[in-house]
């Protein structure tokens, strides 16, 4: 039995020794193919980074080629605004020179007018006339109109501009209302994109939130099922040793007895007992480093299914924090985008409303003379009748 022992324990030692060799061949192997990817992966980034040099040395001299033609340019550029800027300073000479002369010949032309008028003062006039609204100066001008004629022209072409500027302002109001309500349609499509972003922010959110409980959920399932199978385990090695107990207790107790049939040879007696002994050690040391190997085993599985799980869970959570991250940035530019989008026309529909204003006050200060509001209080232009 003694012998038998040490055998196993040899055996066992030596499929110990094996499997640590094997492993420690393995970890070799795994290093070196690992050691060849990374000499791989340098390569490789090395021969990107040569690729990358030589294009950054093109860019750079197709910069400086650029910075040189960018230079001839603005020396060609200035030198035509040189020129530019003196044929408008020698038509501005020429301009001035026919604007003296016209000056020269209105002012001999007003001194003329002043010696006629003069002239004409010095002719004695009829100076006082009975005033009639109704009739006509009669002075050689075409389409001479009375005083109560004039007075009735203003008033119906003052009602004329008044109900035309009401005409204007009615459709410029209108025009106002229609870009109001496209500008509010607007904001209320944006406002229904800015809230469905939200729900589905809200909705991965919660999704990502019952996935980590489940995850959770799982571990703690698996700590209960590992802590179970190991009380289980215990249970069972307890019971062993329950039952290696009593069998000892057996082995005594027939000992004891072989040892009253025995008592008159002590030599052989004391021999058997030692060898006993020898055998009861020797069955403790093989259940003790049996139990040992197992437990060890067992640790062995658990830590690696732990580290698996863990490394798995830290894979979900890394890869849903970068679901997040992009579905965050996609929903930021579309919002950037759709608020350029409602900027660039506010901005473009005030500016076609300051245009469209300046416009209709340059055709009634055309047309009128003056501007187009009520409060000016400016003369009125009359139109000649046909």
């Amino acid at each position: 039995g003694v012998h038998t022992r040490i055998v196993e324990m040899q055996l066992a030692r030596e499929s110990a020794i094996e499997a640590r060799e094997f492993q420690e061949k393995k970890n070799n192997i795994l290093a070196e193919h690992q050691r060849g990817e990374f000499q791989v992966e340098m390569d490789q980034k090395k021969i990107e980074l040569e690729n990358d040099l030589v294009d950054k040395q093109k860019l750079v001299k197709q910069t400086q080629a650029e910075r040189e033609n960018a230079r001839l340019a603005e020396e060609r550029e200035a030198k035509n605004r040189a020129d530019r800027a003196e044929q408008i300073r020698r038509e501005k000479e020429a301009e001035a020179e026919r604007k003296r002369r016209e000056d020269e010949q209105e002012m001999e032309r007003r001194k003329d007018l002043i010696k006629q008028i003069r002239a004409l003062e010095k002719v004695p006039v009829a100076r006082f006339k009975q005033f009639d609204a109704a009739e006509q100066p009669c002075q050689g001008l075409l389409e001479e109109m009375s005083h109560a004629e004039l007075w009735e022209r203003l008033k119906i072409v003052q009602s004329q501009n008044a109900q035309e500027l009401e005409e204007k302002r009615e459709r410029q109001i209108g025009k106002k209302l229609d870009k109001q309500n496209e500008i509010h349609e607007k904001a209320e499509t944006l406002a229904k994109i800015r809230d469905r972003a939200r729900d589905e922010s809200r909705t991965r959110h919660d999704a990502i939130k019952s996935k980590k409980q489940e995850q959770e959920e799982a571990q703690q399932r698996y700590k209960d099922e590992c802590i179970e199978e190991v009380a289980m385990k215990i249970q069972k090695k307890k019971m062993q040793k329950r039952e290696e107990e009593l069998r000892l207790r057996k082995e005594l107790k027939e000992i004891s007895m072989k040892r009253q049939f025995l008592a008159a040879n002590a030599e052989m007696v004391e021999a058997k007992k030692h060898g006993e002994q020898h055998a009861g050690l020797d069955r403790e040391a093989h259940c003790r480093q049996a139990n040992t190997l197992t437990n060890q085993r067992r640790q062995n599985e658990i830590k690696g299914k732990e580290m698996m799980l863990r490394s798995a869970n830290r894979q979900s959570s890394a890869d849903g924090y970068k679901a997040m991250q992009e579905a965050t940035n996609d929903r930021l530019r579309r919002a950037h985008a759709a608020n350029t989008a409602l900027k660039q026309d506010i901005l473009f529909a005030n500016q076609t409303a300051r245009n469209s204003q300046k416009t209709l006050e340059r055709d009634l200060r055309d047309e009128l003379g003056h501007s187009s509001s009520k409060y000016s209080g400016g003369p009125l232009r009359i139109p000649r009748s046909a």
